[in-house]
């Protein structure tokens, strides 16, 4: 059918019939086809036998040597095409104007068929709908000629191969495919090769299953044959299994690796490129598909096209090495892509996948990488110490131990106590890691060595503690807590002879709240009384009393964990070890808070390599953390609560944070009261009513003073205990008008440590700067880099000149560096071969651990046959149910898992309605009304 609109004077007619071209040469037809037909014809993907593209006009497919059978679009000479002027002038030859139409036309012989046509008076709206059907058709023609760009064709040329498929693979992302690299071809002559084929990855020979079953059989044949040759070049011996009988097999098989593998379905799309002088050509060429295409939005996650710059591969590996986890590496990358998740073109998978391979990029096992780290920092510092536990047989390592330069400076200043504690899912063995933490003269945390340990038998312990000793050179501490573990209360007074053993308290009570909740919730005041009894007696006469009036009074005395209490009362009990040095610790939480700095990131997945270098940074801030709390009391003065004497006097003797413990039993003083017992000698201190109303027990502390020898003993003996006086004697001293601390209670650990900086005499630099320390030299560097870097990066100019000197500094030092290595007369490659042939003939070769069942809480067979951890009543009662099955209404799967789908929901009603009425109260008329009421308003 042939449309036509016509205009004449101030009206518009469409003219409809029938036309075709009646065109005398093949020229003609092409340049007609150049010149006014490139709006009517449609590219697509198919391709005839000559390698001449194909064209779609109005549902019919046509190639260029056929558009004599095809009816196009016509125009006269003296008529005027209603065309909008949406395109600019580069688009002018594709769409065409009305002069280049009706010149065009009149080339052209029309024959109308007059029975099939006729005229139509047009009005302003069918006007409309035409501009509007004729704009979409151009913005349509456009978008064609720009998707042109991106599809292959015959004879297209590349510069490169990497050029050609990068095309390819742009072009099947756009498609919905993934491209692979197929295969190439070499040249005889000078074997170069000279083509190569890129097809789409689900192309290959399709098997069947047998096939597939056997060939991944001889895969992993041949991996263990490769796994074998490799433990024999390392020197290992491969572990022999003993044979299990049927019976001691264990029924729970490991479960295997899921993974997604792609359908093969023999897909014959392809592009060939081949070598013709300096430029590579395609050749060949199939687009057709036998399988579906995947949609525009999911095509980022198909294999080819999870592309990652080396930039991105750089951040990271910088991630990586300061133990960021993946989903916030993800969401930084994200961001720099634009903050669209859309724009990045692969997953958080892929990310995991990459910091595995780094982790990996070394060629030696966990425990040889972790002697090459021991050997390095030992290089470095002198004073670091480790020692390998190994197994003489198997040369498996059992136990690891370290220990560097600060934490043994650390122990010999503040060694008197330690806090000793285990925990687990640090490594990728499971074996429990063991800190020795202490604490600082500001009150804070500090390591005195660390210790990777294969089990926590009384046997492995003693071997820590001696190893521990040697490290320290036998100093033992005087004070040490842990819990209640039976292995450590057995291998420290074997070790630690002259050391006071204590448990930890907070662990006792909670066990007992836990073992006997209805006795503690239901019994009025026995909870208070049991508290005041434990914490808050004097002397160990008061507390047995109490005790045993407790027991009596709430008839209690057939609680089994009390009776164990009470037999092990001197080994947790505070009023037992009051004058016994244990600052500020009545619990291990600081062990356990150390614990939980270094499970902050570290898990159970990595390697011990990778838990070294987290220790290194943990150890680094403990450092940092104390020098800058010994700046912070050097440099600056405290708050005063009531700037008398006595405080500013302690303000000065006092580390910063030891004087606001100290501030906080002075200001206690105000809810004080004194009472002269014996004048000058004996003073009882009590609180005043409103202060004593809280207590369960009002007690009066008795202050003994011995003016001439300025000794002032108080029987809750908090001087003994933390080093500071107690509130009782400040108020006493108060009373006396006596205005100054005796300095003999100030204690110097607690006080400032004094540091002599050996200096130049003539230019008051410390000597550091010219001795063998590089650390401060590094320091001094690094700040003057920074500022160089941060002036340099302002313009172009600039960041070139800086770029440039920086080479030649760069080379200047490696000339500089290679200069001393000569006079020393040492290769740097034979020198670090020497350390690892020293590393490898003092050990050996070290095995990996295997990895080791925790001691923890038995575990107890759930429903649908899980193991669950053992809960006691009080847990399980106050803790929070995460998940609920929507089917059955249990606690322990959801629907997804349920083993009950096949039976009728209405069967659980029951089960359902307890647990969400637990109290199993009856619901009152007028809170059914209402509800219905408002199910019937919504």
């Amino acid at each position: 059918m042939l449309y036509v609109v016509v205009k004449l004077q101030n009206k518009m007619f469409m003219i409809t019939g029938r036309s075709e071209y009646v065109h005398n040469s093949e020229e003609d037809d092409a340049q007609r086809d150049n010149d006014t037909c490139g709006n009517m014809f449609e590219p697509e993907e198919n391709s005839d036998a000559n390698g001449d593209s194909a064209y779609k006009y109005k549902d019919t497919w046509v190639n260029p040597g056929q558009s004599d059978q095809i009816s196009e679009k016509s125009s006269c000479d003296e008529q005027e095409c209603s065309q909008p002027d949406n395109h600019d002038n580069t688009n002018d030859q594709n769409v065409g104007s009305a002069d280049d139409l009706a010149a065009d036309a009149s080339e052209c012989e029309v024959r109308s068929v007059e029975e099939d046509g006729g005229v139509q008076e047009l009005c302003q709206e069918d006007i409309e709908i035409y501009l509007e059907n004729e704009s979409v058709k151009a913005a349509q023609t456009c978008s064609q000629e720009v998707r042109s760009h991106h599809v292959p064709h015959i004879n297209q040329v590349f510069d490169t191969k990497e050029a050609a498929f990068e095309f390819y693979n742009s072009y099947s992302d756009i498609i919905g495919f993934s491209a692979k690299i197929a295969r190439n071809y070499h040249c005889r002559k000078d074997n170069k090769v000279t083509r190569y084929t890129f097809k789409c990855n689900r192309s290959g020979k399709v098997l069947d299953e047998k096939t597939k079953e056997e060939r991944k059989k001889k895969r992993d044949l041949k991996r263990q044959e490769t796994k074998r040759k490799k433990m024999l070049e390392k020197g290992e011996t491969e572990p022999l299994q003993p044979q299990q009988p049927e019976a001691d097999k264990p029924k729970d098989q490991p479960k295997k690796r899921k993974s997604n593998n792609v359908e093969i379905t023999g897909c014959l799309a392809e592009m060939i490129v081949t070598l013709k002088g300096d430029k590579w050509t395609v050749t060949s060429l199939n687009m057709e598909h036998n399988h579906e295409l995947s949609p525009p939005e999911e095509s980022r996650f198909l294999r080819s096209h999870k592309h990652m710059t080396n930039e991105e591969k750089l951040f990271i590996r910088t991630f990586n090495s300061v133990k960021l986890p993946t989903r916030k590496i993800m969401a930084i990358l994200t961001y720099l892509r634009g903050g669209c998740s859309k724009a990045v073109p692969y997953t958080k998978k892929h990310v995991s996948n990459l910091r595995t391979a780094m982790r990996k990029e070394s060629r030696l096992n966990d425990m040889m990488q972790s002697l090459e780290y021991f050997k390095k920092k030992q290089t470095d510092d002198p004073m670091f110490y480790f020692d390998f536990k190994v197994d003489k047989k198997t040369n498996t390592v059992e136990n690891i131990f370290w220990c560097d330069a600060t934490s043994r400076r650390m122990y010999e200043l503040y060694g008197d106590c330690i806090s000793f504690d285990t925990t687990f899912k640090t490594n990728r063995y499971n074996m429990p890691f063991a800190p020795f933490v202490g604490v600082t003269g500001h009150g804070d945390n500090c390591l005195f060595g660390c210790a990777i340990l294969q089990n926590e038998s009384a046997e492995t312990f003693e071997w820590l503690f001696r190893t521990f000793l040697k490290c320290m050179g036998g100093k033992c501490p005087k004070t040490i807590i842990t819990d209640q573990d039976a292995a450590m209360a057995k291998a420290i007074p074997a070790v630690f002879l002259d050391a006071i053993h204590r448990n930890c308290l907070f662990h006792v009570v909670k066990k007992a709240e836990e073992k006997h909740p209805r006795s503690f919730g239901k019994i009025p005041n026995l909870h208070n009384e049991f508290k005041d009894t434990i914490h808050f007696s004097l002397t160990v006469a008061e507390f047995e009393a109490s005790w045993q009036e407790m027991i009596e009074k709430y008839e209690v005395s057939n609680l089994k964990y009390l009776k164990t209490m009470w037999e092990n009362r001197a080994k947790f009990v505070p009023v037992f070890f009051k004058n016994n040095f244990f600052p500020f610790i009545h619990s291990t939480a600081r062990s356990e808070g150390t614990n939980a700095i270094f499970k902050d990131n570290v898990c159970s997945t990595y390697s011990v390599s990778s838990f070294l270098s987290e220790y290194d940074k943990i150890a680094e801030n403990i450092e940092e953390n104390e020098k800058h709390e010994d700046s912070i009391t050097r440099t600056t003065t405290p708050s005063y609560w009531c700037g008398n004497d006595m405080e500013v006097h302690a303000g000065k003797k006092y580390n910063r944070k030891i004087f606001y413990r100290f501030q906080k039993q002075l200001k206690f003083t105000a809810y004080l009261h004194v009472q002269e017992v014996e004048p000058n000698k004996k003073y009882e201190v009590y609180k005043s009513g409103l202060a004593a109303t809280r207590d369960y027990r009002t007690r009066r502390y008795l202050v003994i003073v011995d003016l001439t020898s300025d000794d002032f003993k108080c029987i809750c003996s908090k001087f003994n205990k933390d080093g500071i006086l107690c509130s009782h004697v400040l108020k006493v001293l108060v009373h006396l008008n006596i205005v100054h601390i005796p300095d003999k209670y100030f204690i110097a650990r607690w006080m400032p440590r004094e540091k002599k900086d050996i200096r130049d005499l003539r230019y008051n630099v410390p000597l550091e700067m010219t001795g063998e320390c590089s650390q401060m030299r590094f320091n001094v560097l690094s700040k003057v880099c920074i500022n160089v870097a941060s002036d340099g990066s302002k313009s172009n100019e600039k960041y070139l000149f800086v770029t440039q000197e920086v080479k030649k500094i760069a080379e200047k030092l490696d000339a500089m560096t290679l200069a001393e290595d000569k006079a020393k007369e040492v290769d740097p490659k034979e020198k670090s071969k020497e350390q690892v042939v020293d590393v490898q003939t003092e050990y050996g070769y070290l095995n990996d651990p295997k990895v080791v069942k925790s001691k923890g809480r038995p575990t107890i067979l759930g429903k649908n046959k899980l193991d669950r951890r053992y809960m006691t009543f009080a847990e399980q009662f106050l803790g929070k149910q995460q998940i609920t099955c929507s089917h059955c209404g249990s606690h322990y799967h959801n629907i997804q898992t349920c083993e009950s789908l096949h039976l009728d929901e209405s069967l659980f009603a029951n089960n359902k309605k307890a647990k969400n009425n637990p109290r199993g109260k009856k619901k009152t008329t007028n809170e059914s009304s209402k509800k219905t009421k408002k199910a019937k308003e919504k």
